[in-house]
């Protein structure tokens, strides 16, 4: 298989759109739909980037077929999300109502049935405020206070804060410098 069908079966076995899944490796929907169609070569920074954001063994891109790690992937899916269940305190009935899915929805996930789409990941966020990289990737520092759409649609609204973030990220990035400057 060429790395581009590698790359569409990757992005298509996570269940993820093109733009949801460029958006984690810095790509537009239209450079992940080349990339896809072999019309735009894999550079090696990119590549670094799938291995890294998507767990993906860099030895894959190099002859091994199939699609990788999503078996490891999906256990630790069920892991992340039947941790929050247990932090949450809430039976697999309330979890359901609260996330408007079936209860049975959740069994079979937990079950390692189904597994967690990134659709249920974001009504698991928008409800309980975890974040949705966390639940399907791992990413500690996107567990808490995601940036979900209701936290990007109130910054849009308010542009008092988009502009403290913006300073606090400028006085960061001085620090940063700085700090790489040996000052």
């Amino acid at each position: 298989m060429s790395n581009a069908g590698k790359i569409r079966s990757l992005r298509e076995n996570l269940g993820l759109r093109r733009t949801e899944f460029g958006l984690k490796i810095g790509c537009t929907y239209g450079q992940v739909e080349r990339l896809e169609d072999g019309l735009t070569p894999l550079t090696e920074e990119l590549r670094i980037k799938i291995c890294r954001e998507y767990g993906v063994n860099e030895d894959w891109f190099d002859g091994s077929s199939g699609v990788p790690q999503l078996e490891e992937n999906r256990d630790l899916r069920r892991k992340r999300l039947k941790k929050i269940l247990e932090e949450s305190g809430l039976s697999q009935r309330e979890f359901g109502k609260r996330t408007h899915t079936s209860a049975s929805l959740l069994n079979e996930i937990l079950s390692g049935k189904k597994q967690l789409t990134i659709k249920y990941a974001k009504k698991i966020e928008e409800t309980l405020g975890v974040g949705t990289d966390w639940l399907l990737y791992g990413d500690e520092e996107a567990k808490e206070y995601p940036l979900s759409d209701a936290v990007i649609k109130y910054m849009k609204k308010h542009p008092e804060i988009r502009k403290e973030i913006y300073e606090r990220m400028e006085t960061d990035a001085i620090v940063i410098s700085k700090d790489a400057e040996g000052t």
